[in-house]
């Protein structure tokens, strides 16, 4: 019988998967930048989540009309930095996206609770 070898693709696929979601919801708490956002899902996931490459995620959703820039504005550390908004339809896809996770990640609690 062989070993099975984890693959990080696992990881991978699972957070590029989650990525639209976590973006969208730290947006819809306010206005952020994109290296504000990557910081807050590494310091919320205590690290288990790191965007290395944000942008295409960020492009992709503002290409659908989820996010919108808002132009530059002087950020905390004093440098100028571009900032997004979520839209109306984005915050509408968010509910959509908040709904699927909470009952995938029920429906997958509830196959994993019969492992001893």
């Amino acid at each position: 019988m062989s070993d099975i070898v984890f693959s990080s693709s696992i990881e991978d696929n699972l957070k590029k998967a989650l990525t639209e979601l976590l973006i969208l919801f730290l947006l819809s708490e306010q206005d952020r930048y994109i290296g504000e956002l990557t910081t807050l899902i590494n310091q919320r996931s205590n690290g288990a989540l790191a965007i290395v490459f944000p942008y295409s995620a960020v492009y992709r959703l503002q290409e659908d009309g989820f996010i919108c820039e808002l132009g530059r504005r002087i950020a905390p550390d004093g440098r100028r930095r571009q900032y997004f908004a979520i839209t109306d339809t984005g915050k509408a896809y968010l509910d959509q996206l908040l709904r699927v996770y909470t009952q995938f990640s029920m429906g997958v609690a509830g196959v994993l609770e019969s492992r001893g």
